[in-house]
């Protein structure tokens, strides 16, 4: 999807780039090439957003949210994954619900841009990255179930104070 987006012109393709150690996810990368925006982490060494610290918002209640406010990729996804009633209920909680998909819903998250970031398709090598981004910028990055893995076939993306009201949204 983020390449025939991206031949579209939109300039949202990123590459991805992490090293898992075991079942942990130390290091993660990501660079968004039509944005010249680079976000990387690494375990305990914090998190960079084109060389100064990255750091989620401090939204702390899902009405002021940006559901990437909510992001998603499409919105057709949740449907064909039998959770469009957890997209409902949360993209009518939030102030602001917006279609930034693929990782770079989940970088706005990381960089404080956005509060909260639902994909109900993601792979492993697409989400390796983002653990540690995510968990060093002070956010989550879940399942949807709440692990924090990068095997669960979907996402969560969090400012970390928005978790357990996204966590209430996605069970039905």
């Amino acid at each position: 999807m983020a390449a025939e987006s991206f031949l579209q012109g939109v300039p949202l393709l990123g590459v991805l780039i992490g090293l898992e150690e075991g079942d942990d996810v130390l290091v993660g990368a990501v660079y968004l090439p039509g944005l010249d925006e680079l976000v990387c982490a690494a375990r305990h060494l914090g998190r960079w957003w084109n060389g100064r610290r990255a750091s989620v918002s401090r939204v702390e209640n899902l009405a002021e949210a940006c559901l990437c406010c909510l992001c998603y990729t499409s919105a057709a996804s949740f449907a064909a994954r039998g959770r469009q009633a957890a997209f409902e209920r949360a993209s009518s909680q939030v102030r602001l619900a917006r279609g930034w998909g693929d990782c770079y819903g989940h970088i706005l998250v990381a960089t404080g841009r956005a509060d909260l970031m639902l994909d109900p398709v993601m792979n492993p090598w697409d989400c390796a990255p983002l653990l540690p981004v995510l968990r060093e910028a002070g956010g989550t990055f879940t399942d949807w179930q709440g692990r924090a893995t990068i095997h669960g076939g979907d996402a969560v993306s969090t400012n970390g104070h928005l978790f357990e009201a996204a966590m209430a949204c996605l069970t039905d």
